[in-house]
Formats: structure tokens, sequence, C-alpha cells
């Protein structure tokens, strides 16, 4: 993978539901950050992207300057928890995602409204687009109704890319990196413990993860929309 282009940028398309479908194509992506010299030669589907959340701090993005988004479209900053950016993760993995889900619930409530909102396809993404993406993300997902299991296929898929999305953050902030296999495990792997921890979480309270969601301030209509917008319904007699 070119050092230009993103590493962990995918559609979340195609997935299934726990009662039948799957999620629409098109309409949702995660992806690492995206520096200002990329070039996307590998495009998914209706690039660019109507909406993009960016889930870094500030201080992350001025320090790797931003990606210059055509005037169609338009960027949401919510930075989500200042301690899940990846240089200071110094706890498992699990008990980072369980403390960002008590602390930034009304921020993830406030992505997925936006991602709803959105007039075409949304981009969520942040430094890596493992941890905050990951969380986001399986948040969304659950709450529309994608069947665990392949929730937990979505999130552990970033851990194939892992090489590639930090040699590129490395080269883009000019950081001088050790070997891959000598960086600890919670940067270079997204394990299946640590997003089935967020999974127990939101997904047993009363509503499951949809209910999880209006706990923490998103609205009916905004849920509405974004299961309208995510989700396809198999064709009659399929």
């Amino acid at each position: 993978m070119p050092l230009n282009h993103p590493a962990n940028l995918r559609d979340v398309g195609g997935l299934a539901l726990a009662g039948g479908g799957v999620t629409r194509s098109g309409m949702l992506y995660r992806s690492d950050a995206l520096y200002p010299h990329d070039e996307i030669t590998q495009a998914p589907p209706d690039w660019p992207p109507a909406v993009v959340v960016d889930l870094r701090s500030e201080f992350e993005r001025d320090r790797a300057g931003e990606f210059p988004w055509p005037p169609s479209t338009r960027a949401h900053h919510v930075p989500l928890m200042g301690e899940a950016a990846p240089q200071v993760l110094d706890r498992p993995l699990g008990d980072l995602y369980l403390h960002t889900l008590e602390a930034s619930g009304q921020l993830i409530a406030e992505v997925a409204a936006i991602v709803a909102d959105a007039p075409g396809p949304a981009l969520v993404q942040c430094a890596a687009g493992k941890d905050r993406t990951g969380v986001v993300i399986a948040v969304i997902l659950l709450a529309i109704g994608v069947e665990p299991e392949q929730v937990i296929a979505d999130y552990t898929a970033t851990t194939e890319s892992m090489r590639a999305v930090l040699a590129r953050m490395a080269a883009g902030l000019g950081w001088e990196m050790p070997p891959f296999d000598d960086l600890p495990p919670l940067l270079r792997e997204a394990p299946r413990d640590a997003i089935t921890a967020v999974i127990d979480v939101v997904a047993s309270g009363p509503g499951g993860a949809a209910g999880w969601l209006a706990s923490h301030g998103m609205t009916a209509a905004d849920l509405g929309r974004l299961r309208a917008k995510l989700t396809a319904q198999p064709a009659e007699g399929s």
C-alpha cells in the first residue's frame, strides 16, 4: 500500500442484519486519517463522501494537516476522548473503549445523528481508523440491527491494515517508527475481546444499541433516518 493512500479505508456495506437484509453499500465509510497530500486512487463507490466526521483532537489535526476535501464535502470535527489517541494508549483496549462509552456517549450519539442526516455517503475517521472509529462504527452498526458477529468481523479486519496505517502515520508526522513487531499489541491489533466489551455494554440495556443512543440524546427521528439510510431489506421472495 502506498504511503499517500489511506490504508484502512473501507465501505461497511454488505453486513448482515439480524432481521434479514444487509447494510447498504456506498453510504458509510470508515478510515484512518487522510493527510494533505493523499491521493485516493482506489476510491470506493460514490466518492467523495458528502460528510466527513473527524474524531481526532484539534492538536492531532493541526499536526497532521487537513485533507483538501472538495466544497461538496462538509467536514465535522467531533474530538472523541483525547486519551483514545494512539500515542497514549496505556491500558487494555477493552477498558479504554468502555471509558470512551461512559465519558463520550453524547458525542457518539452526535456522530450517529450526523451520519443519519448526511445528504449522501458519510465517512468516519480518526488517526488509525481503529479505536475511536471502531467504537463509533460498532455502535452505529449495532443500532441499525447488524449481527454482532458481523460487527466483530468488521472491527477485527483492521488488524490486517495496521502495518501500513502506522507507517503512514509515522511518515506523515515525521516519527521514527520502531520495527512493527516491536510495537505494543494494542497499537498493532484490533482484538475481538476489545470490541466485544463494547457490544456487551451497548446491546445489553433496554432497547439495545438504539436505546443506548437514545439515552445519550439521539432522537427517534434520527434513529429512523439512520436505519433507512444504512439498511436494505431483501427483495420479496428472496
